[in-house]
């Protein structure tokens, strides 16, 4: 499962309805030929996100990592991408809907502008191919997701790795807390020995 989101686009939206609706646009004629590239199908639209499912884990990746690539030089079209691998549900209007479709919307926020952010299942599953690098973003308890998920960063292919800043903004107060702590504690420990050494 895929999730894709334009950052930025709502104030762009504010700013001049025009380009946003252009943007949009543009973010269609690029990537839907991509998404068919991979056998991807576009299972809905979401103002300016896309929700697409692919039969392959492998095929969503490279699909994600081929979309960045086309947009990294196309100007105020910044998507985040989240994958997560589960299952859906099709009602009778043809309406998706899961609990997996929630955690993939939950994973897409962690990732970089220009990057793509995976869960653990991912992960796992890509974890043996070569050519596919990860790295942990965090462990975070996620909204209306009763167990843990670990969130990865794909950093193959050039591809970034959010900020700490915008990571922690991302987490409960609690967890935030514990990361504040963890940084001041360690500046504390390190001003001690400074002075120790000094004297």
């Amino acid at each position: 499962i895929m999730c894709t989101d334009i950052a930025g686009f709502t104030l762009i939206a504010s700013q001049d309805e025009s380009e946003a609706l252009n943007l949009l646009d543009l973010h269609r004629k690029l990537i839907y030929p991509i998404i068919q590239k991979y056998n991807g199908i576009v299972n809905k639209e979401l103002g300016d996100g896309l929700l697409v499912t692919f039969n392959l884990t492998s095929e969503a990746v490279d699909c994600a990592i081929q979309i960045q690539k086309e947009l990294i030089n196309v100007e105020k079209l910044n998507l985040r991408i989240g994958l997560h691998e589960g299952e859906i549900s099709i009602s009778q209007n043809q309406d998706v809907f899961g609990s997996d479709i929630n955690l993939t919307f939950r994973i897409e926020p962690f990732s970089a502008i220009g990057g793509v952010a995976l869960s653990n299942k991912v992960q796992q599953n890509i974890s043996s191919n070569s050519k596919f690098e990860t790295k942990l973003i965090a462990s975070p308890k996620l909204k209306g997701i009763q167990y843990k998920v670990d969130i990865y960063a794909l950093i193959s292919n050039g591809l970034p790795f959010p900020k700490l800043s915008s990571i922690n903004a991302k987490l409960e107060p609690k967890n935030y807390s514990k990361t504040l702590l963890a940084s001041t504690l360690g500046s504390i420990v390190l001003s001690i020995i400074f002075i120790l050494v000094s004297s």
